[in-house]
């Protein structure tokens, strides 16, 4: 940080805390973040911007009589007065299920700082996205190309009434890069990125360049699949969308409301035999991370699914006293970085092994649907047709549906190999519906 805010901000926290206490704040909480990034975008192939910026704010949370008061700023001068409105607000709140913050824990020490992110220049980025943009009008000069790239830094504190008062600088690093190819009126769309908070190996302008000439290369002629219910094909990079019905059941809040269908199936067989899915919030870099939850409870790592057995759902604190259950540490009663444990065999025999189905890369539509049941209905926005375990073709107006949970009780495989930043498998998902549109 060329100016860090911090010791300022400690004291001004500090106070600010006390404060609340003195207006009758039973629980309180102040949330600080200070952000310097630097970024460049290229539009239509073109440099468009190429900024730098210097934000700060802050949140204030509050419990009074049982109810809730929030205050939000960037003025750190302003702190007391947010204060005294967050207690006014706390009259009419919603409310609140615990009263008072538990004493911090023993928190796990989880790297997030790498000055080597600090040492790239500004033209490292400018030049990186610049070549991107040329090796693929190098390959189709007809594309519409966007680029950008991010180098952030960020110092925060988090503290609360109950003598937390935590401290954390952190990097990352973001990159990405996407394509529109028109022909008629017929569009396409492809997109790549990565980001981290650690300067490493995944850096790497080339692996997104190859992503999107993977793309254009298999769409390049158009295929068609019958009608039916068909393997599916599921790349690492995709399959988080695949666990998010998993996610919404596990969440302690849809557990009570009763609306997760999986509200009764605590410590029994739900899926697969060989799905097992670890939440892992202590990953050095990662970018979801966390030693502790919004309430200052340390975070665990823990099985959400192991060996087809739900294992676990999850709980905040506001939730946990609403529902008579311990506190889990997970913020929003939601994992932190879901882990699906690999399989035997290679994301290349898994596609090998399929004699015709689709290999699909993104869908539209998809968050529409009815998930936290498990239904889906999308229309494939990318997507292949695959024969005899190769891809032949770009796959157009077609709908997938199914529904996620029964998927994965059945024939579902995982790879040996993992994506190296988000660290899934790739899946073949056995019982999906294909319909085209009709000509």
């Amino acid at each position: 940080m060329r100016t860090s805010q911090l010791a300022v901000m400690r004291d001004r926290i500090a106070e600010a805390l006390s404060l609340a206490t003195r207006k009758g704040a039973s629980a309180a909480k102040i949330s600080f973040s200070h952000n310097e990034n630097r970024a460049c975008r290229f539009e239509s192939g073109r440099l468009k911007e190429c900024n730098s910026a210097d934000t700060m704010g802050y949140s204030i949370a509050l419990v009074v009589n049982g109810r809730r008061g929030t205050a939000t700023s960037n003025i750190p001068a302003a702190m007391n007065d947010m204060v005294e409105r967050a207690v006014a607000i706390a009259a009419s709140g919603a409310v609140a299920h615990f009263t008072e913050y538990p004493a911090p824990g023993n928190y796990p020490s989880i790297q997030t700082f790498s000055p080597e992110v600090l040492a790239v220049t500004r033209e490292k980025t400018i030049d990186d996205c610049q070549s991107m943009v040329d090796q693929l009008k190098a390959a189709d000069a007809s594309l519409d190309i966007s680029a950008e790239a991010e180098i952030r830094e960020n110092e925060s504190i988090v503290a609360n009434s109950a003598g937390l008062m935590h401290e954390n600088r952190s990097t990352s690093w973001g990159l990405g890069l996407a394509i529109q190819k028109t022909t008629g009126t017929d569009m396409m769309f492809s997109y790549a990125s990565r980001g981290w908070r650690e300067w490493n190996h995944l850096y790497d302008p080339d692996y997104l360049v190859n992503e999107i000439l993977f793309d254009l290369r298999h769409a390049s002629r158009f295929a068609t699949i019958p009608d039916g219910v068909w393997p599916v094909f599921v790349p690492s990079r995709a399959l988080p969308m695949f666990l998010h019905p998993i996610t919404l059941g596990i969440n302690g809040r849809n557990v009570f409301k009763g609306d997760s269908p999986l509200k009764d199936r605590l410590g029994t067989k739900c899926f697969a035999d060989n799905l097992s899915i670890l939440d892992n919030p202590h990953l050095d870099f990662a970018p979801s991370s966390a030693p502790f939850d919004s309430a200052g409870i340390p975070t665990q790592k823990r099985w959400l699914v192991e060996k087809g057995v739900l294992k676990t759902f999850l709980y905040d604190l506001d939730t946990a006293k609403l529902a008579g259950q311990e506190p889990t540490g997970n913020s929003g009663c939601s994992p932190y970085t879901m882990l699906v444990q690999p399989g035997q065999e290679t994301a290349a025999q898994l596609l090998g092994s399929i004699k015709k189905g689709i290999y699909l890369k993104s869908l539209l539509g998809f968050g529409q649907s009815n998930i936290i049941n498990g239904d889906f209905s999308a229309n494939l926005a990318l997507g292949y047709l695959i024969e005899n375990g190769e891809i032949v073709g770009r796959l157009k107006n077609v709908m997938l549906a199914g529904n996620i949970l029964d998927l994965l009780k059945g024939e579902v495989r995982f790879s040996s190999d993992c994506d190296p930043q988000n660290q899934q498998p790739a899946a073949v998902l056995e019982g999906i519906s294909a319909v085209s549109a009709k000509a």
